[in-house]
């Protein structure tokens, strides 16, 4: 009876510790960028009446000249009326556009809104990972932590708003093994009805954590593709493949940050042939670019970038 009742205190304090459990991007070695925390979040704040404002403004790092990056933040509407969040402007890059994260068909794609984002009057709009921001494009040089970017943000009520962006440092913890070594719930003692139906109340929870833990999984995923210098490779093709002068070294230290982060990170075994086969094309095309072979590099910059557009359209 006791062994009974330790058994059940302790499915009882796994289903507690999934629970709180927590993802925020990876961050190894300092090359990849993230998200914050995408566990339970905090309510929003309230607006002030009558104001428009902007509050928790952050940036993920980007290891890359050329690459891309993201701002969240929060904006809070005590305004009688909507708003519209129009466009956003930054001299840390050449192009800055509105976008969102979404599910299709179960596959998380970034898409660009053109018209912005709607805040609604007396509520709170999140920029946040996995969700909405603004995106950085061909950033003019590599964002680290401790740095800071300007951004300027436009509605469509005439506001503008200068802001001063923190980059911070967005660490990201993978949920471990959740198989608790000599767990059976096939091994069960029915002397007692209610531990029984203790029992089954707190493997119904374990499930449900574990469902909770899935999707966290898949949301690091998400965002670990997405950290990667897609961008900074498509740079490479196209100054290759359209003629334009291509910087050697420049090229090289983009294809180490690629490999650096393919490497790093912990992939589903079911995208082990896709990565293994970008990883022997980003090696393939780095010894060539290194060897001044540009025009064999063509046809393989070529074959990178499609590689790294399929990884994107997988998840």
């Amino acid at each position: 009876m006791i062994n009974r009742q330790l058994l059940t205190l302790t499915i009882l304090l796994l289903a507690a510790l999934l629970a709180g459990c927590t993802v925020a991007p990876m961050q190894p070695s300092g090359a990849m960028g993230g998200a914050s925390t995408m566990a339970t979040e905090a309510p929003l704040p309230e607006p002030e009446p009558g104001k428009l404002t902007i509050v928790d403004v952050r940036a993920r790092p980007a290891p890359l000249a050329g690459g891309t990056g993201a701002v969240y933040f929060t904006v809070l509407n005590g305004l009688d009326s909507d708003v519209q969040l129009v466009s956003a402007s930054s001299p840390a890059a050449h192009v800055v556009e509105t976008h969102e994260t979404v599910a299709e068909n179960g596959v998380m794609k970034m898409i660009p809104l053109p018209e912005g984002y709607t805040v609604p009057a007396g509520e709170a709009l999140a920029l946040k990972p996995g969700g909405k921001h603004i995106m950085l494009i061909d950033l003019v040089e590599p964002l680290a932590p401790g740095d800071t970017v300007n951004l300027t943000v436009n509605f469509d009520n005439g506001e503008s708003m200068e802001l001063t962006v923190p980059v911070l440092d967005m660490q990201m913890t993978m949920p471990g093994n959740m198989q608790t070594p000599g767990m059976n719930h096939d091994q069960h003692d029915h002397e007692e009805d209610s531990d029984a139906k203790t029992e089954e109340h707190s493997h119904d929870q374990g499930e449900s954590n574990m469902e909770h833990s899935h999707d966290a999984v898949d949301s690091a995923l998400a965002n670990a593709i997405k950290a990667l210098p897609i961008s900074a490779v498509h740079n490479i093709d196209e100054m290759l493949n359209d003629g334009k002068e291509l910087a050697p070294t420049e090229a090289i230290a983009a294809l180490d940050a690629l490999l650096e982060q393919v490497n790093a990170f912990a992939w589903p075994a079911e995208l082990e042939t896709a990565l293994a086969e970008i990883k022997l094309s980003a090696e393939t095309l780095r010894s060539t670019i290194e060897s001044g072979d540009l025009d064999a590099a063509k046809p393989l910059a070529a074959k990178l970038h499609d590689l790294l557009h399929g990884l994107e359209e997988m998840h």
